[in-house]
């Protein structure tokens, strides 16, 4: 995925937008603490909006709220990769926020929804050692059981929280971490890029297919 597809073929379930300009975009990041972005999820708001032509924003979940643009309407696009509270909770709490102040909002799933994303991850992961175990987010045991073991069927590697990693890695000392995070942040620190598998937003496949998929939103 190289360039972006038409919005009927990359998003064939939404309403195609042709003749009416195009929307705002607010993708809803967890940040780092005090509000702090990551370098890479700037800059992938940065390439949308250069190829969009359209306000590319940023709700960040450790920031304090960002002010509505009520002349416009918006997708909001949680950036997301698990169904935890945030993709639960915060997130259409965040929606209800922005209509009570008059902004049009069309709330889109979380990213970890996307069969399309994890299509890009698939193909990454294809170029890395079959030794190589996806690290991911502590979630609760419950909700989120049935999502990990499809995802892990789909990317054909074990899953294991970064919380439970110690533990498998002294019953499996030669696997190899590879973590699943969209930018750096604290798990992805502690593990580093072992086996040259940095943060998603890294991998150049990975980036440019989700930056196509942004832009063709309709």
């Amino acid at each position: 995925m190289t360039t972006a597809a038409p919005a009927s073929r990359a998003w064939p379930l939404l309403p195609n937008s042709v003749s009416k300009p195009q929307r705002a975009i607010r993708l809803v990041v967890h940040g780092r603490a005090g509000g702090d972005v990551p370098v890479a999820l700037r800059r992938l708001c940065q390439s949308v909006h250069s190829r969009r032509q359209a306000p590319v924003e940023l709700e960040v979940l450790t920031g304090g709220p960002t002010p509505a643009r009520s002349d416009e309407s918006l997708w909001l696009v949680p950036m997301l990769l698990w169904p935890g509270s945030h993709a639960r909770i915060d997130v259409p709490m965040i929606r209800t926020r922005l209509r009570t102040e008059g902004q049009n909002v069309t709330l889109l799933p979380f990213l970890g929804a996307w069969t399309s994303w994890w299509t890009l991850v698939a193909r990454a992961l294809q170029l890395h050692p079959s030794t190589g175990v996806l690290i991911h987010h502590p979630l609760r045991p419950g909700l989120a059981d049935r999502f990990l073991a499809q995802l892990s069927v789909r990317l054909g590697r074990p899953l294991v929280s970064f919380d439970q990693w110690p533990e498998y890695e002294r019953q499996h000392p030669d696997a190899q971490p590879l973590t699943l995070a969209l930018a750096p942040n604290r798990m992805t620190e502690s593990l580093g890029e072992a086996g040259e598998w940095p943060p998603l937003l890294d991998h150049p496949l990975i980036r440019q297919g989700l930056i196509d998929l942004l832009v063709s939103l309709p």
